[in-house]
């Protein structure tokens, strides 16, 4: 007599444990993904924010730190004083050396700087030529959104800050600038110029 060979193989009850099984760790796997997903959405505007932040606080240091007390002619030929908190929406305006960092180099080139604040930005200007013609290009760059910026400028007199209103007749000793971030809050930094 021959026999019958049974065949090997998962029954139903099996295949639908099995099923249930990969249901399950599908649904978690999916749940934590999502949780990663939702922080990161929720982390990326905040870090667009503190990239913004950075790169404004690096540039304010880079010029403040190599202002120098040149005068300049605006596009009129109107004299411009060397370091002043503008018209309007300009926060500020110096004049800049920016070291040449060649062999050949003989000395520094400098630059003129703007800072302006408009419809909820701050920007930086610069000009590579010192006196200007209505001509005259320059380079415009976004920096950071704000709800509101103030520069405040150190009185060794009086050992305070006061808000920087006009021109000085000399370089101050240091500038405070007060940003308003809108979910980081007011943050103030101040900055100590080149002597």
């Amino acid at each position: 007599m021959k026999r019958v060979s049974r065949q090997q193989g998962f029954t139903l009850l099996e295949i639908l444990i099995a099923l249930a099984i990969f249901a399950i760790l599908s649904i978690m796997a999916y749940a934590g993904l999502a949780a990663v997903l939702d922080a990161r959405a929720a982390t990326e505007p905040r870090s667009a924010q503190l990239a913004q932040l950075q790169t404004t606080l690096y540039l304010l240091n880079e010029d403040l730190s190599q202002a120098i007390d040149r005068p300049v002619r605006d596009e009129l030929g109107s004299p411009e004083p060397a370091f002043t908190n503008g018209h309007g929406s300009e926060i500020l305006n110096l004049t800049r050396s920016v070291p040449v960092w060649t062999e050949n180099a003989v000395g520094n080139s400098l630059q003129r700087v703007s800072y302006r604040f408009e419809n909820g930005s701050l920007y930086r200007q610069v000009w590579a030529l010192l006196d200007r013609t209505p001509q005259t290009q320059h380079r415009r760059r976004k920096l950071l959104d704000a709800k509101q910026v103030e520069v405040k400028i150190y009185e060794a007199e009086s050992h305070s800050w006061r808000p920087f209103i006009g021109e000085t007749k000399t370089i101050p000793l240091a500038l405070q600038f007060e940003f308003n971030v809108e979910g980081l809050g007011t943050l103030q930094h101040a900055f100590l110029l080149h002597q």
